[in-house]
């Protein structure tokens, strides 16, 4: 009636005024505020519901795109959500609601890169993930900062690094029979802290060989080594890292001054234990991060944006003395059975052959553990041949086939290395002595042949006279490879770097006189002096 009141004109108003008595007016105006009042609260409502709305069609729309692009990242995860823990925050603080375990493993792969691997997981973990303010934002976020990310301009301008065991006592190291080996090939941890410092702050980002180059599968059936499209922010520039001789050699446990071996705690991480004789003559068991290894996980637990995708790095592992610090080996190690090892090669071989260990079966099993454990966190594994052999003296026995040795070994890591880690596709050369010249490996190259045969694909060697070296063939051997130069950060290297700074080749990682162990003997062996420079002294850093 109110309504059809206010329609009317002036006359019929005031004649409705004088029949109304001023108590029945005072309840109108009261009806009338509250009706005003629910009005208000219903256009808000409404609102608020708008843009909820426009929010959910804004972020339809952009996976939308995201799918129409003709360069998007692939919806798979290279790294293990079971693995990843403390996240950063590298967006806004949003509630994540009841879903606090899929939001922090998701927000942690977005902080690696992994967009759509991120979505992926929500969208699988928690179908109706919209309703979760905390997920819908994230997953907004996700398909925002992925547009934002640029594909890597050249594949083949990538550099590859590499360490050896770190120096964990520099004092013992140092003062053993083997000090001058050691000073050289070797790396110290500040020295190695240091250096992942710089990268990170210089916008490195870990990635996997195969991030770089892998095998498709293609229409007809056949394999053909493929280049890879890398996506990362503005300014970001991948790396490959990965760690030579990781088995703790008979020889590094004598001298003392590195870990003992890998182990995994009950926690599932891979961390260093290191054996001390205490006076009694007892023997402790001390863990803590005292290798490449724990170091890394570690730096990329703190910093997840120095990973792409989950990745770490490529352990390169011979077997004559095991792996990861664990006697592995039936040939080195076995009882010498005849049903199990073939006893003319103690005859051809007596030296190599000299170790027991009546806890042989334990050794494997806790090696097994240790691999898969490493394989969870991102690692990947290559062969660095059985016995540390140069392949170069031995690809060509003379007829245009490789040597009884090159055959004698390959098999031997075949039958007591890929067991323990499971399948392979990488050699690392043991002294980076490739099997072919620059020029590339060719069908009648018939060492590389027989590695193909195998199951290798990628081949690295050494190559510390530039930044980056890499080739790759789609054809050769059948579905091609990829070949990649590495850069040895050691002493021999930081030293050669210092004294000859015209031709130094690690300014684009680090500074070497500031990464420099002041601990080192010097001069480090096998760096030649400039004419009127003091090899016994350096610089401070800075100057």
């Amino acid at each position: 009636m109110e309504n059809e009141y206010r329609d009317n004109n002036g006359g019929a108003r005031e004649n409705y005024r004088r029949t109304v008595s001023s108590a029945e007016r005072m309840k109108r105006r009261k009806r009338r505020r509250r009706l005003q009042i629910l009005k208000l609260v219903m256009i808000i409502v409404l609102a608020l519901a708008a843009v909820g709305g426009a929010a959910f069609g804004i972020h339809k729309i952009i996976e939308k795109k995201n799918a129409d692009k003709k360069e998007t990242l692939p919806v798979v995860s290279t790294t293990a959500p079971e693995q990843m823990t403390t996240v950063p925050e590298t967006t806004a603080a949003v509630d994540p609601g009841q879903h606090t375990d899929v939001y922090n493993t998701a927000k942690r792969m977005a902080a690696m890169y992994d967009y759509d691997g991120a979505m992926a997981y929500i969208q699988a973990e928690v179908p109706d993930y919209e309703s979760d303010p905390g997920l819908l934002a994230l997953v907004q976020t996700c398909s925002a900062e992925k547009l934002q990310l640029v594909k890597w301009k050249d594949n083949t301008q990538i550099t590859h690094i590499f360490f050896h065991s770190l120096i964990e006592d520099k004092a013992v190291a140092f003062g053993s029979s083997k000090s001058a080996e050691y000073n050289q090939v070797m790396t110290t941890i500040p020295e190695f802290n240091k250096i992942m410092e710089s990268m990170y702050g210089r916008g490195y980002v870990l990635v996997h060989l195969s991030d770089i180059c892998k095998m498709e599968t293609l229409a007809d059936g056949t394999q053909q080594m493929t280049m890879q499209p890398i996506y990362l922010p503005e300014g970001k520039k991948p790396f490959v890292l990965s760690v030579d001789d990781l088995s703790y050699y008979e020889y590094m446990k004598e001298s003392g001054g590195f870990a003992n071996r890998l182990v995994v705690t009950d926690q599932g991480n891979v961390v260093c234990e290191m054996d001390v004789t205490e006076e009694d003559g007892t023997v402790s068991h001390v863990r803590g991060n005292f290798d490449v290894v724990p170091l890394l996980d570690a730096f990329v637990e703190e910093h997840p944006d120095f990973s792409y995708h989950g990745a770490k790095g490529t352990i390169a592992l011979t077997g004559y003395n095991g792996i990861f610090g664990y006697r592995t080996s039936e040939i080195s190690y076995g009882s010498k059975d005849p049903n199990k090892v073939d006893l003319t090669i103690y005859e051809r071989w007596p030296s190599t052959y000299i170790y027991q260990n009546d806890h042989i079966e334990e050794d494997r099993a806790k090696a097994r553990e240790v691999a898969e454990a490493l394989k969870a966190t991102g690692w990947k594994f290559a062969s660095h041949t059985w016995g540390h052999m140069n392949m170069v003296n031995e690809r060509d026995g003379g007829d245009g086939n490789p040597t009884e040795r090159f055959y004698r070994d390959t098999g031997w890591w075949e039958q007591e290395v890929k067991p323990l880690l499971g399948d392979v596709d990488i050699i690392i050369f043991a002294f980076g002595a490739d099997i072919g010249s620059w020029r590339g490996y060719t069908d009648d190259n018939k060492a590389y042949l027989y590695l193909k045969e195998k199951g290798f694909n990628y081949f690295c060697n050494v190559d510390s006279s530039q930044h980056a070296w890499v080739q790759y063939s789609a054809t050769a051997g059948g579905s091609g490879y990829f070949r990649q130069g590495r850069r040895n950060l050691d002493g021999q290297l930081l030293y050669k770097a210092i004294l000859y700074p015209e031709n130094e080749i690690l300014s684009d990682l680090c500074d070497p006189l500031e990464v420099f162990d002041r601990d080192r003997p010097l001069p480090v062996e096998g760096v030649k002096i400039p004419e009127g420079v003091d090899g016994t002294t350096l610089p401070a850093p800075g100057e």
